[in-house]
């Protein structure tokens, strides 16, 4: 009862101010005058709000709310920032209090004034009592409720985590709050929060993946929950096998979600089926093929698997959608490398028998080191690489015995390294 009276008195103060500056209500002329000073007063209250001259402009916003407060759309909205700045920015907590109740009450008349906006301003209700208010989360948890209406697939992600968050600080709604989390990770899988929020509320990661699983297969028809599951076996247990699997099923389920290919394949490289892991990530390319990620994370599998030369190739294509990338450039070079350990352990019968070209392949290493170097996130990294090839490298009575000159191009093409077909300056 004291905070209601309190919030009258607030409002009719500043109603009363508001009357003063402007003209007050026509008492005759009847609609044509209203129309007219609500436009006069919605002009100054623009202009006003645009100068940051909150002062004047919510004198004139009182002056439009006594009027006709569904005159105007963004009009709530705007009043609404002029006060909670006032909150923000208010010099003892008894003006903080009075400024956030107007905010509250100023959401209330927008959801009267505009019913259509109901979900709108709900989101905003919750976020304004997390921001100003202590012990009142109940009151933002029905607020953010209400405005995501349990949508949580088309939802704007910040207020889900909102009220993960929330759902999260209270142990009988625990459960919820992973609801929600991992409706953010399945849109959102490398979302940095809802991960950090995950790995904090599951202290028995094991027994709540059983949890999902037994949901699962209770209605094994829900793709949700099909998700769920196969994301817990990935990111709760790391059990990449049963990942895997669930995962699996979601792409023959729906075969045009990247992120399904995208875990499958992960998941597939953790447990060292290549094969299976780059046709997984070919599937990522053919569906985003402007993603550099996409064809890099496929150069990685099939490296893996001893393709070299699509490996290769797949991680120009990364460098090409971002020539400042320095990733790509690295697994090339990591390309050649696994190149020479193949071709001398196996073709020549061990590193005693190395020949030149091995050693102009490992030049051609440090010239793909060197371009990643340009990238300052893989400089130290790259630069590290390079020097510890320098020793592996032809020398100077390398070149003169097998007639090579020095700072000329060399073409590698031969030997097993036919795929190459790249010149390199020893």
């Amino acid at each position: 009862m004291h905070r209601l009276m309190k919030k009258i008195f607030l409002l009719a103060v500043l109603l009363l101010l508001a009357a003063q500056p402007f003209t007050a209500v026509a008492q005759d002329g009847g609609d044509e005058d209203n129309e007219r000073l609500l436009r006069r007063n919605w002009s100054l209250f623009l202009e006003y709000y645009k100068t940051e001259d909150f002062k004047a402009a919510k004198r004139a916003g009182w002056e439009i709310i006594s009027l006709n407060p569904a005159r105007f759309r963004t009009f709530h909205t705007k009043m609404v920032d002029i006060y909670d700045s006032l909150a923000t920015r208010a010099e003892t907590p008894e003006m903080k209090t009075a400024f956030a109740d107007t905010v509250l009450w100023l959401i209330d008349n927008g959801i009267e004034a505009f019913p259509d906006k109901k979900e709108e301003f709900s989101l905003m209700k919750g976020y304004q009592l997390e921001r100003h208010y202590t012990g009142r989360d109940k009151e933002a948890i029905e607020a953010y409720e209400t405005g995501i209406k349990s949508d949580y697939t088309t939802a704007d992600l910040y207020y889900l985590l909102r009220l993960a968050v929330l759902y999260g600080n209270d142990p009988a709604t625990k459960g919820e709050a992973v609801k929600v989390l991992q409706a953010i990770l399945l849109r959102e899988p490398n979302e940095p929060t809802a991960q950090s929020l995950m790995k904090n509320l599951i202290s028995d990661p094991e027994e709540f993946v059983g949890i999902l699983r037994d949901a699962y297969y209770a209605d094994s028809d829900n793709r949700q929950k099909l998700y769920e599951l196969a994301n817990g076996y990935y990111e709760m247990v790391q059990n990449y096998d049963s990942a895997a699997v669930y995962f699996q099923k979601l792409t023959v389920v729906d075969g045009s979600v990247k992120n399904y290919w995208e875990r499958y394949a992960a998941s597939l490289l953790y447990i060292g089926d290549y094969k299976k892991a780059s046709e997984a990530y070919k599937k990522v390319t053919e569906l985003d093929p402007e993603s550099k990620e996409a064809w890099l994370n496929y150069a990685r599998s099939v490296l893996q698997g001893g393709s070299f030369s699509e490996a290769r190739k797949a991680a120009e294509n990364a460098a090409d959608l971002d020539p400042e990338w320095g990733a790509p450039h690295m697994v090339i070079a990591n390309v050649y490398e696994a190149a020479i350990q193949n071709c001398v352990e196996r073709t020549r019968g061990g590193w005693d028998k190395m020949k030149v070209i091995d050693k102009l392949m490992y030049k051609l290493a440090q010239t793909e080191y060197a371009r990643a170097a340009r990238d300052p996130q893989f400089e130290e990294q790259a630069k590290a690489r390079s020097g510890a090839l320098s020793t592996l490298t032809p020398s100077a009575e390398d070149l003169f015995v097998n007639k090579i000159p020095r700072g000329k191009p060399y073409l590698i093409n031969k030997d097993c390294y036919g795929w190459v077909s790249r010149s390199v300056v020893p």
